[in-house]
């Protein structure tokens, strides 16, 4: 961490900070669910199918993931706060200017500019926390922004359905534009607020061919090192992990055990709630200890456990809930643990490429679970959507235990 870095150690910046960042991670995860909730407006507006429709958003999913790298290069290069400012441009204007448009072609193109944007949020806002961020608040910090995150998702469905109910699509994309051009006017305004771990500064004026071409051939080296690629995995199995059971687990459940959907999806109902309460809990633990990996360690077995057993017993509704609340807190702890692992193993100036890889990881992860998953209950196997998730938390146990020293 830089002088800058350390000055910026009260309380009340910390806060400031992570306030800013934050309001950046929730706007990203609400982005990602803006559309999907206006499908059935959108079908008839453009005489679309709902097949047509997933592929608009597999573009989107899509070209978030294959920017991350390269963003995460731009971070380390440019600095975090100029890329996040480019990036919450891009992604407002992209979404705002859908409501302008009356061709489907036009709706993927604005939707492939707005998630290049939005995949900035990864690798930027952890090189602005690594660096902004009083290190014995940073398990908090990871927490906090991680939690804000998931607040997006949350909030996005009903308040983009409430405002097309209102005053149709087109005005809830512009008021969505809007609210991210909001934001990143007080990002501007704030930037010396903001600190990155940029290797290159400003002041260095003239770029060196050779230098530069070296740089990026030492950052791949990094990326495609032993333990980048490890890492990869880690954060690859836990998204899948979460890929079954947001998407699935209702499904396996209902087919397993003959529960009610009701039922079904109040447990899942309770894994999500309690993974958001675990996360700031994970916070709190992250700053207490140095052993992130043993907190993981323990709450990927007790996952994998529970899992089982669930996939096992034909259970009472209420046991359901308790063994949902107790490995949706477990999911939630894991959380800033793992950011704390890999913040630990990325040299200084490389946070925007680092986070940007096992990003792209999160986002295969979530792209091939579904298949596996579907798979298994369209065979009349759905007891195994639990089993699986047990062998992605054992793949993410083992990528914990291998020694990540980076050389």
């Amino acid at each position: 961490m830089d002088a800058t870095a350390t000055a910026a150690s009260s309380p009340r910046q910390d806060f400031k900070v992570l306030g800013l960042v934050s309001t950046g991670h929730f706007m990203s995860h609400f982005y990602f669910l803006v559309l999907p909730p206006i499908f059935p407006f959108l079908r008839e507006e453009f005489g679309v199918s709902f097949t047509q429709l997933g592929f608009l958003m597999t573009a989107i999913y899509g070209s978030a993931a294959i920017s991350q790298i390269p963003v995460g290069f731009m971070v380390d290069r440019y600095g975090a706060r100029i890329v996040l400012t480019f990036g919450l441009i891009m992604m407002s204007f992209g979404f705002g200017l859908m409501s302008l448009v009356h061709d489907f072609w036009l709706l993927i193109v604005l939707g492939i500019i707005a998630a290049t944007g939005n995949s900035v949020f990864h690798p930027a806002d952890y090189a602005i926390l690594n660096s902004s961020i009083t290190p014995t608040r940073m398990g908090r910090a990871f927490s906090i922004h991680t939690f804000a995150g998931h607040m997006g998702s949350a909030v996005a469905p009903a308040s983009v359905i409430f405002t097309a109910a209102v005053f149709g699509w087109r005005t809830a994309l512009v008021l969505a534009g809007a609210f991210g051009l909001v934001v990143m006017v007080a990002l501007t305004t704030q930037w010396n607020s903001l600190q990155d771990d940029a290797l290159t500064k400003k002041k260095d004026k003239k770029t060196d061919p050779e230098k530069e071409a070296e740089t990026v051939k030492s950052g791949l080296s990094l990326l495609f090192s032993k333990s980048m690629i490890i890492f990869f995995f880690f954060f690859m199995s836990l998204s899948m992990t979460a890929s079954g059971m947001q998407s699935f687990s209702v499904a396996a459940l209902v087919a397993t055990h003959g529960m009610s959907i009701e039922i079904a999806s109040t447990a899942l109902t309770a894994f999500l709630f309690c993974s958001a309460i675990g996360i700031l809990i994970g916070g709190e633990i992250a700053d207490r200890t140095d052993r992130h990996d043993i907190v993981a360690g323990v709450s990927f077995i007790i996952f994998a456990i529970v899992a089982v057993f669930i996939a096992l017993i034909n259970m009472p509704a209420f046991v359901l809930f308790a063994l949902m609340v107790i490995i949706g807190i477990g999911h939630g702890i894991i959380r800033p643990a793992r950011d704390m692992m890999l913040r630990a193993a990325a040299p200084k100036g490389s946070t925007g490429k680092v986070f940007g890889f096992v990003s792209a990881g999160i986002a295969v992860g979530s792209a091939i679970a579904p298949i596996p998953f579907g798979y298994l209950i369209d065979i009349g196997s759905p007891e195994w959507v639990f089993y699986l998730m047990a062998v992605f938390m054992m793949i993410a146990l083992f990528t914990v235990a291998v020694p990540k020293k980076i050389s």
